[in-house]
């Protein structure tokens, strides 16, 4: 006795038995109560369509997101080269601006008037984009938050290390939003702002 499976593997493999047997397409029912099966072809066809459509969208919109993330890159760089004199507040002046974020800070271990509570926490800061990628992070702890912004209302964090053969730094971005920066996301945009804002604090007194 044939099984169902054994008529869809026929039928996929005999795509033109319809073809050579229209009268039964035009009869055949999928139920009592549903539709002819040309019908329901057409319905399962357009919910494909609508599913593909659906993907092609994604993957439009991620294109025309990286695609403002690099024009927002190259306006970082353009306004980090032309200040004749640097320092860390332009560069996070120039962050919050080019990336609408309410809260930028520079943490270097030459910083002066730390207590040995922050430098503590700084080491620790340091160690976890020691490998040299940066981190996402929705679960800050209030007190840290307060250290680096004076604000515990931040609800989600980026840590982007500064890392070159003469200093050690974070450069960490604050938002209220939650979802701005959740654990597991990509960290390649934001490395690049880390390349590019750690060339420039080389040229810093």
């Amino acid at each position: 006795m044939l099984k169902p499976e054994d008529i869809a593997a026929y039928l996929e493999k005999n795509p033109a038995f319809f073809d050579q047997h229209q009268e039964l397409l035009a009869n055949l029912q999928l139920s009592a109560e549903e539709a002819p099966f040309h019908q329901r072809q057409v319905e399962v066809l357009r919910d494909r369509h609508n599913a593909e459509q659906a993907k092609y969208e994604l993957v439009l919109d991620s294109a025309r997101e990286n695609q403002s993330i690099e024009q927002q890159l190259h306006a970082l760089a353009q306004l980090l080269l032309g200040h004749s004199v640097h320092s860390v507040y332009k560069v996070s002046q120039a962050v919050e601006e080019h990336f609408n974020l309410p809260y930028v800070t520079v943490l270097q271990a030459s910083d002066a008037g730390r207590s040995a509570e922050e430098d503590e926490q700084f080491e620790l800061l340091i160690q976890r984009v020691m490998h040299g990628n940066s981190i996402c992070d929705d679960r800050v702890s209030s007190a840290l938050l307060e250290w680096m912004f004076h604000d515990s209302e931040i609800a989600s964090c980026a840590f982007v290390p500064l890392l070159s053969h003469d200093q050690k730094g974070v450069l960490v971005l604050g938002d209220t939003n939650k979802e701005r920066f959740q654990p597991g996301m990509g960290s390649v945009y934001l490395d690049r702002i880390g390349e590019l804002v750690s060339a420039y604090l080389k040229g810093c007194p």
